[in-house]
């Protein structure tokens, strides 16, 4: 996956909106695009394994945040090829 085609995946969805707002995590700005973006792959790969994280969570909550569909293990897959995108 290149730039162009990340790009043009998140388009619209809350995840390209966060991009620009900031969060302090220990002492060191970040977005909280990004901050999300790493909870969310810990959060699906325990998921696939059969640990839900709260009573509140849902899958259906990260599919709709990063415009993605499939099963909790495909997700976690690609929210990691983002990850990749975004450190590289």
């Amino acid at each position: 996956m290149n730039k162009e085609q990340f790009l043009k995946e998140i388009k619209g969805t809350q995840f390209e909106a966060d991009f620009g707002k900031e969060l302090n995590v220990n002492g060191a700005p970040t977005s909280k695009a990004y901050w999300n973006l790493i909870l969310s792959i810990r959060d699906c790969k325990l998921y696939s394994k059969g640990i839900k994280i709260n009573r509140f969570w849902k899958i259906n909550d990260v599919k709709t945040y990063f415009g993605v569909k499939g099963s909790a293990q495909v997700i976690a897959e690609k929210l990691e090829q983002y990850r990749g995108l975004l450190v590289a």
